[in-house]
């Protein structure tokens, strides 16, 4: 009996190891899926016009733009942002921190019902 005890004992042992490195491998591969790119947290809780902040801010001042996405990939992650983050408020970091974002600007005017650009008035004049 001592025999058979010895043996049901081992082959519960190897199966805990093998069930052991399974579990390891499943949460290696886990980590790494959480593991996300900062651009890729933060695109998550930028609105529309933030987008659009953000790639005039790459444009403009490339190595600026990708540390800020850093800190506030990092912030989101440890919770310090609470809300989604539209352009404004994107637009007023840099601003806030010395870097001013040169954004299109258009201007339109209504006559009759028409929406006609700004230019297109100085053309006809």
């Amino acid at each position: 009996m001592d025999e058979e005890d010895i043996e049901l004992e081992l082959i519960k042992m190897r199966k805990l190891a093998q069930l052991q490195r399974l579990m390891m491998k499943r949460k290696k591969s886990e980590e790494e899926e959480v593991k996300k790119s900062p651009e890729e947290i933060l695109n998550k809780w930028l609105t529309g016009k933030a987008r659009e902040v953000l790639s005039y801010a790459r444009e403009q001042f490339p190595m600026v733009a990708d540390q800020i996405v850093k800190v506030l990939a990092r912030f989101i992650e440890e919770g310090k942002v609470k809300e989604p983050i539209n352009g404004y408020d994107l637009y007023r970091l840099f601003y806030d921190l010395g870097y001013r974002i040169r954004l299109p600007i258009r201007i339109y005017y209504e006559k009759k019902g028409e929406r006609k650009p700004l230019s297109e008035l100085f053309k006809e004049k």
